[in-house]
């Protein structure tokens, strides 16, 4: 029995992970919505969910959907720039770095 290693293929010139902006723009939006789309959707299931089980009335239940919609909304702008900060270091020929967890931190320019 012959042990074959298994080495990983080279990767990819910089410039050639994605089809240049147009690529990018279209990969990094398509996470930003399927972000806020799954957020959006589970929070307002377990706002539903918890407000009947515990009888609020229907104002309380507008008031928790309404407050719920900031930690959905700053999520998906924090996955927005995440996924935009993602491609670029691919087209850079960069591998991803880890996340950093704060607001605004991929919207700082420089």
């Amino acid at each position: 029995m012959t042990d074959e290693i298994i080495r990983p293929e080279p990767s990819p010139k910089p410039g050639r992970h994605a089809a240049g902006n147009a690529g990018s723009i279209l990969a990094a939006s398509g996470a930003t919505l399927l972000a806020f789309t799954k957020l959006g959707s589970g929070m307002a299931v377990t706002v539903w969910a918890i407000s009947k089980l515990f009888g609020f009335p229907d104002v309380i239940l507008y008031v928790l959907l309404a407050a719920g919609v900031f930690p959905v909304i700053w999520a998906t702008v924090w996955t927005a720039g995440r996924a935009w900060h993602v491609e670029q270091r691919l087209e850079a020929g960069l591998d991803v770095d880890t996340p950093v967890f704060k607001a605004l931190h991929y919207w700082k320019r420089g």
